[in-house]
């Protein structure tokens, strides 16, 4: 009687659905099963309560793009965002602090922790360091999996946080244009995806706050793009030199037929985070920066109305200009009345302005803004003419 290896425990006892115990199963068979690995993505605290995630899948095999990577590179990197399987059922130990704790992955891979601690930590923006091990074994003598991660500590000392979402409002998605979308996903990588002009110094002037401000101020991103595209955010938050922040994303599995999809739904997922992040941080206001082609200013709105007096400004790019319709302009005029000013904008210049004159950035990152512009004016002209490369 044949022995039946860990690897096929497994996928009979903890693979999830029958569909992907199916998959896991024909993979095994012609050895195409991967070894899992811990892929961590930055959590958060408030000193006190400390919220951590990451995914436990088959190691994708992934490199940070490189300069001049061609076409096919970068279309086999899509596709292996999607085509690795989940490893669902599975323990982790998570270690914060020298505290542990054991969480259990979903059906998409996916876990979750919540630690508390006592006492108060240091003032202001930190991060600290957080620890992961994989306790069961999914393929057979696949040796310890380990990995590290961050966590940012927001306490004290900080004048407000900034949460932002991504596609169409930092980077260039088209994501109401589902051929140009495409495009982008395909033939584009980390470094060669496009930001809306001046974007990355105005981030990095929110972060920095004004010059007699406490410190500073934290930036995190809500967006309904999926956590199959965690690392190409990453990188291209990193490569453009825009300041990094915890990523909430989407947790809906798309097929690897259907990865064009991504970022679309009803974004209802987008407002359970950001009150998520408000209740979190109870002491700290929040500007708001989004789009006008996935329903932000409806959902800032929501939010304005569920957490009074907790939002500072509005910023919603104008991604086409009839966006900038009576629903929208309809949205401004009611959160004017709870004294929420709302900037509809077709360029960074006039969020960073506004920001100046409230005191939200120093007038010493006004010139860092202004070449940020110029730069990436030029960048996106050569994007025109050289669009794949």
């Amino acid at each position: 009687m044949p022995v039946i290896t860990k690897t096929f425990r497994y996928i009979l006892h903890k693979a999830g659905s029958p569909l992907r115990r199916a998959r896991l199963w024909i993979k095994k068979r012609l050895g195409w099963l991967g070894v899992p690995t811990i892929e961590p993505y930055m959590g958060f605290s408030n000193g006190k309560d400390v919220y951590v995630t990451g995914n436990v899948m088959e190691d994708k095999g992934l490199d940070k793009p490189k300069p001049g990577q061609k076409l096919r590179t970068n279309m086999l990197a899509m596709l292996k965002r999607y085509v690795s399987d989940e490893i669902s059922g599975v323990r982790v130990r998570v270690t914060f602090r020298g505290k542990e704790e054991i969480v259990e992955t979903n059906e998409l891979g996916l876990f979750h922790c919540c630690l508390s601690f006592p006492g108060k930590p240091e003032q202001g923006l930190h991060l600290e360091k957080v620890y992961y091990e994989l306790l069961d074994e999914v393929v057979d003598n696949q040796g310890l999996i380990k990995a590290e991660g961050e966590v940012m500590v927001v306490f004290g000392r900080v004048d407000f946080g900034v949460i932002s979402d991504i596609d169409d409002t930092v980077m260039v998605s088209h994501s109401t244009n589902t051929l140009k979308k495409l495009r982008l996903m395909l033939f584009k990588n980390a470094r060669t995806r496009t930001p809306f002009e001046g974007v990355a110094a105005f981030y990095r002037a929110l972060h920095k706050g004004k010059k007699n401000g406490h410190g500073r101020n934290p930036l995190f991103y809500v967006s309904s793009s999926e956590w199959n595209l965690y690392d190409l955010l990453v990188d291209f938050l990193e490569f453009r030199s825009i300041p990094s922040g915890p990523l909430l994303l989407q947790e809906l599995e798309h097929s690897i037929f259907k990865f064009w999809k991504s970022g679309g739904g009803n974004h209802e997922h987008k407002f359970e985070k950001i009150r998520i992040l408000l209740s979190f941080f109870p002491e700290l206001d929040f500007i708001l920066i989004g789009d006008s082609g996935q329903n932000d200013p409806d959902i800032y709105m929501r939010v304005a109305h569920e957490f009074p007096g907790r939002i500072k400004a509005v910023y919603i790019r104008c991604v086409k200009k009839s966006h900038k319709k009576h629903s929208t302009m309809k949205i401004a005029t009611e959160m004017a009345k709870l004294n929420i000013p709302v900037l509809l904008i077709n360029s960074t210049e006039e969020a960073a302005r506004h920001a100046l004159m409230n005191g939200y950035i120093d007038a010493s990152s006004m010139p860092d803004i202004a070449r940020q512009l110029e730069e990436d004016h030029h960048f996106s002209f050569a994007d025109i003419f050289y669009p794949f490369e």
